[in-house]
């Protein structure tokens, strides 16, 4: 029986498991997944992606991600699925620090390193996080108050209708429902 070779994803899945346990420094020996040529063997040709740290940031971006693998010397590009990195600096053939951009909501994506050789994306997804600001409209203040904690967000200033009395429930929300904010951002509620 042969011994057949490894693929690539099989061997960069490997050495994901193996660097959560090594520092940066001893992970060099990533570099040699770069896309080799039909033929095998160590052409040094792309990037691979190991790991990134850390695994989430705001949506209105400045994150600075650390992101590990090898072949990135000549690396042309870095993406958070299809928004390009503030900037981006290249520490060593092993290690980029990629600052995250701005997204108009939250979410998880893969980021990508683009280079003269070829591309690679990450196996682990980076989240994006804000408030997302729920429908609360006829819930009690209490209910709302845990329905604006669970979605990221923090309850601002609550006005009452006048002659509103108890038990008062939501009427109105300010920002409108649906609405992405930073996280921990304030919203208005106005009871009755």
């Amino acid at each position: 029986m042969a011994f057949r070779r490894p693929g690539r994803r099989a061997l960069i899945a490997t050495l994901t498991v193996i660097a959560a346990l090594l520092p940066v420094s001893s992970i060099a020996a990533v570099s040699a997944l770069g896309d080799a040529p039909a033929g095998g063997g160590n052409s040094g040709a792309g990037p691979a992606i190991v790991g990134f740290s850390p695994h989430r940031g705001p949506i209105g971006g400045g994150t600075v991600v650390h992101i590990s693998g090898g072949g990135f010397i000549d690396v042309t590009g870095v993406s958070f699925g299809a928004h390009k990195a503030r900037s981006y600096k290249v520490r060593s053939d092993n290690v980029i620090d990629a600052v995250a951009p701005r997204v108009p909501h939250g979410g998880k994506v893969r980021i990508h390193v683009a280079a003269s050789g070829g591309a690679a994306g990450s196996n682990a997804s980076f989240a994006f996080v804000g408030c997302h600001v729920p429908r609360l409209k006829h819930d009690r203040v209490g209910e709302a108050r845990r329905a604006l904690a669970a979605a990221g967000c923090a309850v601002g200033q609550i006005s009452r209708v006048r002659g509103a009395h108890g038990p008062l429930r939501v009427i109105a929300v300010n920002p409108h429902p649906g609405t992405w904010l930073e996280p921990g951002a304030s919203v208005r509620l106005r009871v009755r």
